[in-house]
């Protein structure tokens, strides 16, 4: 469930995909005392208040925290952490920390907005994509920038570096999305990432054409396009394309029923069959959806 969507600054569309798995990371070359100190002071870092202060808000969070540094602790020599309104962030360098957790507030804002009910995530930045492999295993995290697993999100600090000030903001929120909308039933892989991508590029203000940029391509060149909504087998052959039907599918969903709509369907969705949801929230079959999308799609990609 994982890929790339390209767009200005190279902002990826992001999910963790069972893959292969990947080799740990060679030991670190950390003492045992000096694992025992990283632990300690980031023990401290992640502590709460005292007993007579007000209840904390993060301390779900601050333990999970706790127990990712505890199941890793030679990757966090020197690191950091940040509290947001809704996040605990542990990484390293300090200024990338503070900025996630400033992501990570505007984002989890828009992401309460959209969805409503939203806990926050644990979100761990570790210095190398070997160290985010580990951590985010058994997700394949090869050239992407960020992956959510489990309520935490996982950083890839080398392709998260090379993202535009707006591009960070869209993956972090399409991944604080995923954290918040995770449930015991999948749903299909066209609804879960154009979701996700749906309230990543809410307030970008980026055009159609320039987030569908290669589907955008392909529609103008005859290429194999929009044939229908897409599934796991293309968003592992084509990804880039396949993440941004599912986001102009959604887009199409709020376009002409609303917003909140698209998240009923999404709610329905973790109850019952994706056919089910749609007659029920939007008198749709699948067909008639795909139809209809396929029309918006090629008309939005046309004109923007």
């Amino acid at each position: 469930m994982t890929a790339t969507s390209g767009v200005p600054g190279g902002v990826p569309g992001v999910r963790p995909e069972a893959g292969r798995r990947h080799p740990e990371a060679p030991p670190h070359r950390v003492r045992p005392r000096a694992i025992t100190a990283v632990a300690v002071a980031l023990a401290v870092l992640l502590a709460g208040p005292a007993a007579a202060a007000p209840p904390d808000p993060l301390l779900a969070l601050r333990l999970d925290a706790r127990a990712a540094v505890r199941e890793h602790p030679g990757m966090w020599t020197g690191a950091s952490v940040a509290r947001g309104e809704r996040a605990v962030v542990v990484g390293s360098p300090r200024p990338l920390v503070a900025e996630i957790a400033a992501l990570s507030d505007r984002a989890g804002r828009t992401v309460r907005r959209i969805w409503g009910g939203y806990g926050g995530a644990v979100v761990l930045v570790p210095r190398t994509e070997e160290q985010a492999t580990v951590l985010a295993a058994p997700a394949n995290v090869d050239g992407l920038a960020a992956v959510a697993t489990g309520g935490r999100v996982i950083v890839q600090p080398a392709a998260f570096a090379r993202l535009s000030a707006t591009g960070r903001l869209v993956v972090v929120t399409h991944e604080l999305t995923h954290v918040a909308t995770a449930g015991r039933r999948a749903v299909p892989m066209w609804l879960m990432e154009g979701f996700a991508d749906y309230v990543g590029y809410l307030d970008s203000g980026l055009p159609v054409r320039a987030v569908a940029a290669e589907l955008a391509a392909d529609v103008a060149a005859g290429r194999a396009a929009l044939n229908a909504l897409p599934g796991p087998a293309d968003f592992a052959a084509r990804p880039a394309q396949a993440y941004e039907e599912a986001w102009l599918a959604c887009r199409y969903i709020a376009a002409r029923f609303g917003e909140r709509r698209l998240v009923a369907l999404y709610r329905a969705a973790l109850r019952e069959e994706i056919g089910a949801a749609l007659r029920e929230v939007l008198g749709l079959t699948a067909d008639g959806l795909t139809r209809e999308w396929r029309s918006y799609a090629r008309e939005r990609l046309a004109r923007s």
